[in-house]
């Protein structure tokens, strides 16, 4: 179905034009200024809601083609289906969530220019995750890396120029890597296309394949944060502005997503590639044990928050490495998961540090007698990340652990790949052990004096955390709503 309304490209032009307006306005309006960028994330959900709707009825995705460098061998071409959907929708409710919540979190200090920022930041998040062109979505790619790293290193803490510097320079490296598959796809190719690929590489040797999509698998690891990639993401979360670490999870979730595309849409050879599908399952192990044994360690919840971050990392490449559709699907269902309970984490740490002037874990407690509402938004966010029913999370994590079960026990058993989902499915207990033991240190106890002594909630503040609880409980007692959409995965890679 082709998008004959435009409805995808006004989707990413919306923000980007409404960003020097917003720039513009900062100075007059001030804090009144954000309500202005909800305006333009709105409309963009409302281009993405319709055709959502319509595949999720018909099944049929839509797809918008525009003349663009014909040297380059394809047209400038966006796609939303059963795979981006719902990806695309997170992060634009993510996003008007969010921008909520920075209306009552940000000091009135520049506001205009970190709106205008944080528009072009979504737009390079839906234009990297609606491109059916590879150079497109490598454009839109930088677009989200520069917004973010200036949005870290000017709003961002004490550390802010340290932490923005790394981030930039491991993503850059990351890119730069992505870009140079990029370009060794169009020369074996001829195409970038990516709905054209499959056919074009059919006849390449296996190892060609293996080595450019190699090559844009490391950039995409880079941005999940996988191990030994991840050392960014911690400095990163932590110095950012805390609405910019609540939409960070979506963001760093993105190079998931790409994998999914890549290897399912653009090169399905390698999903009987065992070597390939192997590696990627030691890294996702590694990095899931790895990322939950620090968050363990940790004393500030922002931070345990950011390992928590990479461990849920580990789990959505887990389910990309099934090299299943089942696992593929679960991945997908994480990245939604994720990013709605990541979001209301972080900006409950982030009420912690405005309210209570801290989000140390020695500090806090007794937060459910004084925060009613918090803590039970706070609550749902953790469950779904420890995978209880029947929040979303459990759905993701099910899916994934059981198309990795299925791809080692179909055919010839794979005894190694069998091995490394018991352990992943073991490394579970770490997520439900950092986040029933910080659920207990914050909520439960003996207040502290300063839970004693905090403020009302801020209703600004509360109200997004809501949202994105009531979407997490909702999607996972009617996880159809997303699965339905998600069967066009199916249908593309079959």
């Amino acid at each position: 179905m082709m998008d004959v309304n435009h409805l995808l490209v006004q989707s990413i032009v919306v923000p980007l034009l409404f960003s020097p307006i917003i720039f513009a306005l900062g100075k007059a309006l001030k804090r009144n200024v954000g309500w202005i960028t909800l305006l333009p994330l709105l409309y963009s959900a409302s281009c993405l809601l319709i055709p959502s709707y319509l595949i999720y009825i018909h099944g049929e995705s839509l797809l918008a083609s525009y003349r663009w460098a014909p040297l380059l061998g394809s047209d400038f071409a966006l796609l939303l289906d059963g795979i981006s959907a719902p990806v695309a929708l997170t992060i634009v409710i993510l996003a008007a969530i969010i921008c909520v919540y920075s209306i009552s979190y940000m000091e009135e200090r520049a506001l205009g220019a970190y709106f205008a920022l944080y528009l072009l930041f979504v737009s390079g998040m839906l234009g990297t995750v609606l491109s059916a062109n590879l150079a497109a979505f490598f454009i839109f790619f930088e677009l989200m890396l520069i917004a973010s790293w200036l949005l870290i290193a000017i709003w961002g803490g004490s550390e802010r120029e340290r932490a923005a510097l790394k981030y930039f320079v491991y993503t850059e490296a990351g890119a730069l890597l992505l870009l140079a598959g990029i370009a060794s796809t169009y020369a074996a190719t001829g195409t970038l296309n990516i709905l054209e690929i499959p056919s074009k590489a059919a006849g390449l040797p296996t190892s060609m394949i293996a080595l450019i999509v190699s090559l844009m698998f490391v950039g995409f690891l880079v941005k999940m944060a996988i191990f030994p990639f991840h050392t960014w993401l911690p400095d990163a979360y932590t110095q950012a502005p805390m609405p910019i670490t609540a939409i960070f999870s979506a963001m760093t979730g993105i190079g998931g997503y790409a994998a999914i595309r890549v290897l399912y849409t653009g090169f399905p050879q390698l999903l009987k590639a065992w070597n390939f599908g192997i590696t990627l399952t030691v890294l996702a192990v590694i990095t899931m044990i790895y990322g939950g044994y620090m968050a363990l360690a940790q004393g500030e919840l922002k931070r345990l928050l950011a390992y928590s971050s990479m461990s849920q990392m580990g789990y959505l490449l887990l389910g990309v490495a099934s090299q299943s559709i089942i696992g593929a699907l679960g991945a997908l269902l994480i990245y939604t998961a994720h990013g709605f309970a990541k979001a209301i984490l972080f900006m409950a740490s982030g009420l912690f540090s405005k309210n209570l002037g801290s989000d140390k874990l020695d500090e806090l407690g007794g937060l459910a007698g004084k925060m009613q509402l918090t803590s039970i938004t706070f609550m749902v966010g953790f469950l779904s990340l420890m995978g209880f029913p029947p929040l979303l999370g459990f759905w993701g994590e099910l899916f994934v652990f059981a198309g990795s079960v299925y791809t080692a026990l179909s055919g010839s058993i794979d005894i190694l790949r069998f091995l490394l989902t018991m352990v992943a499915i073991l490394s579970a207990i770490l997520t439900a052990g950092y986040g029933l033991w910080t659920i207990k240190r914050i909520l439960f106890g003996e207040p502290s004096e300063r839970v004693k002594a905090a403020k009302a909630e801020p209703m600004l503040m509360i109200i997004p955390m809501l949202i994105s609880a009531i979407l997490i409980a909702v999607l996972g007692i009617h996880p159809s709503l997303l699965t339905k959409l998600l069967a066009a995965l199916s249908l593309s890679s079959a």
